[in-house]
Formats: structure tokens, sequence, C-alpha cells
């Protein structure tokens, strides 16, 4: 007859956070060797180990009468109450031990001799933090280095003063609304905005973009190369703006044929989508492909690419369509037609929208605005005729007003900050003022001085404004204007938004007045 030997639980008695070893220890059987606690020495180890004069310290086993035993041989639970309450309360205690030193797992390992097989409590290792160094909640379609993070937030936070002024005056904020959010699900979107972020740093320390930002360029156009060459691969909202992001940053560096290549690209795919039209109901990615598109087409004083519905963009009401009081004058005198009277309308009410002090938060209310420069932009570059050789003094007064509007509408949503002119657009300017035998009347010499005062504020080099400085000393003295206060009462006739051009007008006055 085979027998069995007693089976046994077997507890610590000695309970609490503080006990030497891991509380429970499981043996086989009576005759098996219980695992006792190891010796352990206490303190720090000696320098260069230990002293042979010192021996180890040996700690005193724990003696087994802290052990209490629960006979289960039967292999069925305790019936009694008290051993069922001895088993509950050392579970208990092994458990709260075990949350407390953050034991993860236990796992059964067999001793190597097959007669005194021993059951050991082991504890998984604690991860060390560089497994965990991961952000759990990194969802970015590349992967990011610190430098990236920062460049990201550089964007959001202080570049999109720049990129989005009209927005910024009504509490809005695209870039963190809409661009980083959409380029979370796109690689190329991401590279785009990251090299754009290189570029305004470097814009603003006046420095060149370093060596190391082009990554950020090539990357994005590898996998805009790759995405377009794939037949099946679906014309997206963040490929067409990424596009368009790339366009506005070689534009930004002087690179007008690679942004001519990026601007047919995105000609192509808008028709791919159906036309501008397709866009309308996503007014900032239609604004963004009319800014790339009208940035390069100004410096060059060239045609668009694009031809958006301009009847299809909202415009406020104008039953009223005032007109700016310089304007009305020169209109007065020389009769300008309806298509450019329909410009001035919009250019006045984008005036005094501008001029408004309390702009209330909205997304609506900016929209329309950017749309309503938008068309004015396009209608004149629609009629812009670049050779100013005509005699024809209203033709002369209309390819000035032109360029004068051109300069208006990119200086108040800050568009030549990162875009200058061109020498082609200066010797432009230069030709319209050259013709001193037009300003004559007052309010010829009125429009002189406002469109000197523009060409000022996108100019920087100090050889350029040297013309610009003495043609507002000469006019200035015709028109007997003494002060700043003055001036600006001057170029509030046509159009001027003192919060947005103030300082920089009120700057150019400042270098007259200390020549």
């Amino acid at each position: 007859m085979m027998t069995f030997s007693p089976q046994f639980l077997v507890f610590d008695s000695k309970t609490g956070p503080k006990s030497e070893d891991r509380g429970l220890i499981y043996c086989s059987s009576k005759e098996s060797k219980v695992q006792w606690p190891p010796s352990v020495r206490r303190g720090r180890p000696r320098k260069g180990g230990c002293s042979p004069k010192t021996p180890l310290k040996q700690v005193e086993r724990s003696p087994k009468q802290r052990y209490e035993f629960v006979h289960c041989s039967d292999r069925k639970p305790p019936n009694d109450a008290s051993s069922r309450k001895l088993v509950r309360t050392h579970v208990m205690h092994n458990h709260r031990r075990a949350k407390m030193r953050g034991v993860q797992d236990t796992e059964v390992e067999g001793q190597n001799s097959p007669t005194e097989p021993t059951v050991e409590l082991a504890h998984f290792p604690i991860p060390s933090p560089g497994r965990w160094s991961r952000d759990p909640f990194d969802s970015f379609p590349l992967k990011m280095r610190p430098h990236m993070h920062e460049l990201l937030y550089l964007y959001v936070s202080a570049a999109s003063t720049y990129l989005y002024p009209i927005e910024a005056l009504h509490g809005l904020n695209p870039t963190s609304t809409l661009w980083v959010p959409l380029a979370l699900t796109d690689p190329a979107l991401l590279s785009s905005l990251l090299f754009s972020s290189e570029q305004f740093s470097a814009k603003v320390h006046g420095q060149r973009v370093p060596s190391s930002a082009l990554k950020h360029l090539t990357q994005a156009v590898r996998i805009l190369n790759a995405r377009l060459q794939n037949p099946g691969e679906e014309i997206s909202d963040s490929t067409i703006a990424a596009v368009a992001g790339l366009a506005l940053t070689e534009q930004a560096s002087g690179n007008q044929a690679n942004w001519r290549i990026h601007m047919r690209g995105i000609q192509r795919m808008v028709e791919m989508r159906g036309g501008m039209q397709a866009f309308h109901s996503r007014p900032i990615l239609h604004d963004k492909l009319c800014r790339a598109d009208i940035c390069g087409s100004i410096y060059s004083l060239s045609q668009p690419y694009l031809q958006p519905q301009l009847e299809a963009l909202p415009s406020y009401d104008r039953s009223e369509r005032p007109l700016p009081p310089g304007f009305r004058v020169l209109h007065h005198a020389y009769g300008f037609d309806a298509y450019f009277l329909d410009i001035l309308y919009d250019v006045h009410s984008v005036t005094e929208h501008l001029k408004t002090a309390d702009l209330v938060k909205s997304d609506i209310i900016p929209s329309r605005l950017r749309s309503q420069i938008r068309s004015v932009q396009y209608r004149l570059l629609s009629a812009q005729n670049a050779a100013t050789s005509t005699s024809d003094d209203i033709d002369h007064l209309l390819a000035t007003c032109h360029l004068s509007l051109l300069l208006y509408t990119g200086i108040v949503q800050n568009e030549f900050w990162a875009s200058p002119v061109s020498a082609q657009f200066v010797k432009q300017l230069q030709c319209c003022l050259g013709r001193r035998e037009l300003f004559v009347s007052e309010a010829m010499r009125a429009m002189r001085v406002w469109l000197l005062f523009l060409s000022g504020a996108v100019i920087s080099e100090q050889s350029e404004r040297t013309w610009i400085a003495e043609g507002i000393e000469k006019v200035a003295e015709e028109l007997k204007l003494r002060s700043w206060i003055e001036v600006r009462g001057v170029l509030e006739e046509f159009a001027w938004v003192p919060k947005v051009m103030d300082r920089g007008g009120e700057e150019l006055w400042g270098e007259l007045v200390r020549m």
C-alpha cells in the first residue's frame, strides 16, 4: 500500500513589512528541507574587499519556531475555523507585503535533485527606467528627438503670431488647432513643419538656416515623391498642405525655381481634387494654398498659378461702398474704372475692420477677412502690368496704385517678413515714383508719401532705403509735414492700420529727423 508524506503549508509567523524573508515558503513534504532565509551582511562593503582580520559576521538564521504549520495531507482545505483563519491571515499578510515590495509574479523552480524537489519564491527584478523611457502617449509619425519637440513647440507658440497675425488678433492659433494635429497623421507634413520652424528660428536670430535642418526638407520631399509616384495613392489634405508649406519655405529662402516646381505640383493636385472650390469648406487650407501661390507671384510680378473663384469668396456687405478719403479725391480727379473701384471698396473694408480696437474671438471673421484680402491680391495680380512705359497718366496712376495695394495687403498680413520683395519689384516702385510730373497735385503728393512709407516697411537694405528717405524728406517739405502725427494723418487717408504699421512708420520718420 502506498503511503504519502504529510503535506504542509509553511508560513512565517513574523509578519509585517520588516520581515527579512518573503513571508511564504512552500515545502512538498515533511522530510523536505525548508529554504530558510540566507545570511545577509548589513552595512556598506569595505573598500577593496573585506579585511581578513575582520571576518564576516554571520547573521543568525530565523529559528524554526517562527514558522507555523497547517496540516493538509488529505489534500482538502482545512475545516477547523482556527486553521482557516490562520491561512487567511497569512495569505493577506503575504499579499500586502508583496504589494509593498512590488512583487511582479512568482515562478516555480525545481532543484536539480529529483529526490528533493523544492519550490522557491522567485521575484522578477524591477525593470530599469530605460525600459520605460518611451512615452506611452507618443503618437508622432516620425521618430522624434528632443530638439524636434522644441521646434514643434516653437512653431506653435512663437511662429504662429508671425504666420497668422490676423487670427492672433481674434484669439485663434491655426498652428495648434489644425496643422499640428494634422501633422501627427502625416510624416511629410510634420517634416515640413519642422523645417519651417528651423527657418523661422534662423530668421529671428539673424542667422542662416543650419545645414542640419535640411534633413527635414529632404525627408519631406522624399516622402512626397514616393507618395505621388503611386497612382493608387489618394491626394489627401495633408499632402497638399505639405507641398504648400515647402513652396512657402522655398520662396522665403529665395529659391524661386523650386517654388515654381512646387506650385506646378499643387496646380495638378488641385485639379485632381476638382479645383479650388473643393477647398471652400476648409478655409485655412484654402488660404494656405492661396498664400503659397501669391507670395511667389508678387515676388516675380507674374500671373498666379491657381485661379480661385473670386465671386465665391465670402465678403462683407458693400451696400454703403465707401472709399478712403485719399482715393476718393483721386477718383474725382482721374475717374477710376468699376474694376478698380471694387478693389478699393474691399481694401477700405479690410482697413476699417483691422483698425477696430476690441476684436471679438471668432473663427469666422478672420476667415472672411482673409478671403477678402486674397480676392484683392488675385485681382491686382491679374490686372498688374509690369511694363509701365505708357505715357498715359491714368494708366501710370493705376500701375502705381496696384503696386501700392500689393504692398499694403502683404504688410497687414506680415507676409514680407519671411519673403522680402524682389529687386524687380523695387525697380518697378522706383519707376512709378520716378515720374515726378505726375505728383504735382496735393492729392498725388499725399499718395507719394503713402507709397514711400509702404516701401520703407518692406525694404530693409540700407543702400535701398536711401532713395526712400530722400523722397520722404522732399515731399514732406512740399506738404509742410513737421511731425509724425501729421504724417500719420496723411497715411490714414489712404490705407493705414496704426496698431500694425505705426511702429515701422515712426521708426522711418525718426531716421529722417536724425539725418
